[in-house]
């Protein structure tokens, strides 16, 4: 089973809140290589992959044209 794409901040330098988008998949964490500085921007990229996974793929198959 796999959970929607949320952002998720991860520590570095000790100080430094980094900020990446993530999801889990049966039990283990899959996470999105880059990395952001503020909230708004993993969550904006969170909504991408979540938006792209919800899209149709009867496109790709689609013969009639």
């Amino acid at each position: 089973m796999k959970t929607q794409w949320t952002p998720r901040s991860e520590i570095t330098g000790g100080i430094l809140p980094m900020w990446r988008a993530c999801c889990t998949v049966d039990g283990a964490v899959e996470i999105d290589v880059p990395i952001y500085g503020t909230q708004g921007e993993a969550l904006q990229r969170a909504r991408e992959l979540n938006a792209k996974e919800k899209a149709p793929t009867s496109a790709a198959t689609d013969t009639s044209a």
